[in-house]
């Protein structure tokens, strides 16, 4: 018995060892200068405001005197550089972007204020700050989609028209019938990996640059074939994506989805109070989204009283810069109605 329990030390260790060589040897193969964008916490100089206690990037553009149109991103965790195409609205229209809470180039935060009553709360404070008391226009994308319409039910009297562009899964429901499939195969676990292995060498500018990097590192690697995200976009080609973005915030992500992809579903709950908003609601849907596109759109579409589906032809999650003329056609023809 001795004799087994002595081997069985010996193998343990020497696995334990060569554990930790491997460890070392990848450190130092992915070695190198890796960085992740400053925020407005190092640089002020980038353009921000301070609402609801935190302070965000933000930017605007066109006349103050126009209808206030606000733009909210993707993820959670994006930022909002992917949507900039929108801008295009800023010749009859006040547009409003911003990175939400903790994200893009907005200063992190402690992961426990990353919940979705403040970013509905952040969002009602910089209504309030553009829309001086006056109903504003919102465009949400994907998480920003979700984001909207949470805040549609607790703040319907501050809204005029409210556009959903494939917003992620509404209620549990829909959630448990959101399942990316995930194929765990080696060119995948390599690239983890090499994501992970790369972080280990970002300058710590603050506690998220190591998670930030990891991130966007593997979300937005456009050269893996069997991606995850690959659903998303024309073809089933990641290749086809624009992850145009300053700063992903992997804590973001992490705290506000995937907890509630993972075994917490019936927290994703964004519909509560949906029925006080009186106006139609516009969906988006790119037609070559197999995940969340149209007829995904079109289940969820009926949770609201008054709703049109627009689908984008040639477009994938990432509508507004596959089509960006398509799309502000749509977006317009509805806010002038």
């Amino acid at each position: 018995m001795k004799r087994f329990a002595l081997g069985f030390l010996k193998i343990l260790a020497g696995f334990i060892v060569l554990i930790v060589c491997l460890y070392v040897i990848l450190y130092f193969v992915y070695g190198g200068t890796y960085t992740v964008n400053r925020t407005v916490a190092q640089d002020p100089s980038i353009p921000h405001i301070s609402a609801n206690g935190a302070t965000f990037h933000a930017e605007t553009f066109g006349s103050d005197t126009n209808q206030v149109v606000i733009v909210l991103h993707g993820g959670p965790g994006n930022d909002y550089r992917y949507l900039l195409d929108l801008k295009r609205l800023s010749e009859s229209y006040f547009v409003v972007f911003y990175d939400q809470r903790g994200t893009g180039l907005s200063p992190r935060v402690p992961k426990e204020e990353l919940t979705v009553e403040n970013m509905v709360e952040d969002l009602h404070a910089i209504v309030k700050y553009y829309g001086k008391g006056q109903k504003v226009n919102i465009i949400g994308h994907s998480w920003g989609g979700m984001l909207a319409s949470a805040y549609m039910g607790r703040y319907p009297e501050t809204i005029h028209k409210l556009v959903l562009a494939e917003p992620g899964p509404l209620t549990p429901s829909f959630a448990k019938q959101y399942e990316p499939k995930v194929d765990v195969n080696w060119a995948l676990i390599k690239h983890v990996a090499k994501c992970y292995f790369q972080s280990l060498h970002v300058e710590e500018i603050d506690d998220q640059a190591q998670a930030d990097y990891f991130f966007a590192a593997f979300a937005t690697d456009t050269t893996i074939s069997d991606h995850p995200l690959r659903g998303y976009f024309c073809d089933n080609n990641i290749r086809n994506a624009n992850f145009a973005h300053w700063r992903f915030s992997g804590v973001t992500s992490y705290q506000l989805m995937m907890q509630g992809m993972q075994g917490e579903k019936e927290n994703m709950n964004f519909v509560k109070g949906i029925e006080n908003f009186e106006n139609k609601i516009l969906f988006l849907a790119g037609d070559c989204d197999v995940l969340i596109g149209p007829d995904f759109q079109r289940e969820q579409r009926k949770l609201f009283k008054q709703t049109e589906l627009v689908v984008i032809p040639q477009a994938g999650h990432m509508m507004f810069s596959d089509q960006p003329e398509a799309c502000i056609h749509a977006v317009t023809t509805y806010f002038e109605e």
